[in-house]
């Protein structure tokens, strides 16, 4: 299967038409050159692939609306009230996946409280970051992998994280 390139002039219909999330193998900001941000959506769209990849937000709410407390809602309004976040790569925001629960879809509870704790220190790119790096308060893993079993922890480490980000 080949994926679509992704590109700053690539039209949503191109993006959309059966893929969540294309695969983007070389970023193309200018023939032959890779920007960092480049760079870091590659290593971000690696890193998530694992846990349900990254999906522009425009893509999910093509797919309907996703389950909050029971009710259905739409995607774009979920992200704009912060209950799920997204970063901005070429002029489109890229959701991380992990942050819906299936069946459903609907929004999962742990990721939602993770950011709250995490607080408005971080933006869309380092909380993006910050949940797929390893964490000194996890004993060296990322907070994705220890997001199920390990709540209390990853909410500890947020904590921790977040005094030592604000000061």
């Amino acid at each position: 299967m080949s994926h679509p390139q992704s590109t700053p002039t690539t039209t949503a219909l191109d993006l959309c038409a059966g893929d969540w999330a294309p695969a983007v193998t070389q970023a193309v900001s200018a023939p032959g050159a890779t920007t960092a941000q480049d760079r870091a959506f590659i290593a971000l769209q690696n890193a998530y692939r694992a846990h349900g990849g990254l999906s522009r937000l425009h893509c999910l709410n093509a797919g309907g609306g996703v389950g909050v407390k029971g009710q259905g809602c739409d995607v774009e309004d979920l992200f704009a009230a912060g209950e799920l976040f997204g970063f901005q790569w070429y002029g489109s925001i890229w959701i991380p996946m992990f942050q819906f629960a299936m069946p459903g879809p609907t929004v999962a509870s742990g990721p939602q409280r993770v950011v709250a704790e995490l607080g408005s220190t971080f933006d869309g790119w380092a909380l993006a970051s910050w949940f797929v790096e390893p964490n000194t308060w996890l004993a060296s893993r990322s907070p994705i992998e220890c997001l199920d079993l390990r709540l209390p922890d990853v909410l500890g480490a947020a904590r921790a994280d977040r005094f030592v980000t604000a000061g």
